[in-house]
């Protein structure tokens, strides 16, 4: 496993089949809260729900700076990347791409929603509670790159790039999750 944390926030990789899935939680203790979790595609699928990760590294790039997550990965006529730092205490930052050589059908980072979710009170934010056991935590998601949607009857969370997937180029899109300062 390979995790990234900012404060209580905390991103978890793990091996399942040919890719790294990942988690986002709160880590109380020694207890990691998990809100949300990637859904991952098949070795089958040229453009799966999420990126598809095959190889992870921890960088730091300069002394004393926070460690940067990168990775990289291949699915069909894809080549994905991407890169998740620390945001000060309270944040992770997700920068992510997809260079295609084929129109594709879609790309994006899908999320199961495993907390209360709603939309955020600014244009291009989603938020949530999660019950802990010190209260409620207030964690938001906000896109810089791209867009954000939530479908409630299915309890998934989608970002996608504001490029058209049918377009061969490289896609971008940009998200934070966040723990709001009070």
């Amino acid at each position: 496993m390979i995790s990234l944390s900012a404060g209580a926030l905390s991103v978890r990789y793990s091996k399942t089949n040919d890719r790294l899935s990942h988690t986002i939680g709160i880590v109380e203790g020694d207890v990691f809260l998990p809100f949300l979790e990637s859904v991952e595609g098949t070795a089958r699928e040229p453009w799966p729900a999420s990126p598809p990760m095959q190889q992870l590294v921890e960088e730091t790039f300069a002394p004393g700076a926070s460690p940067v997550l990168l990775g990289v990965g291949l699915s069909g006529n894809g080549h994905w990347s991407t890169a998740v730092e620390t945001q000060g205490d309270q944040g992770l930052k997700f920068d992510v791409a997809c260079k295609n050589s084929k129109s594709a059908t879609g790309f994006g980072s899908v999320y199961r929603v495993m907390a209360k979710t709603e939309p955020g009170k600014r244009d291009g934010t989603i938020s949530m509670q999660l019950a802990t056991d010190v209260g409620i935590a207030e964690i938001e998601i906000g896109v810089s790159i791209g867009h954000i949607r939530f479908c409630a009857e299915e309890q998934k969370i989608r970002i996608v790039p504001h490029s058209n997937p049918g377009s061969i180029l490289t896609h971008r899109w940009c998200y934070e999750v966040s723990l709001p300062k009070k």
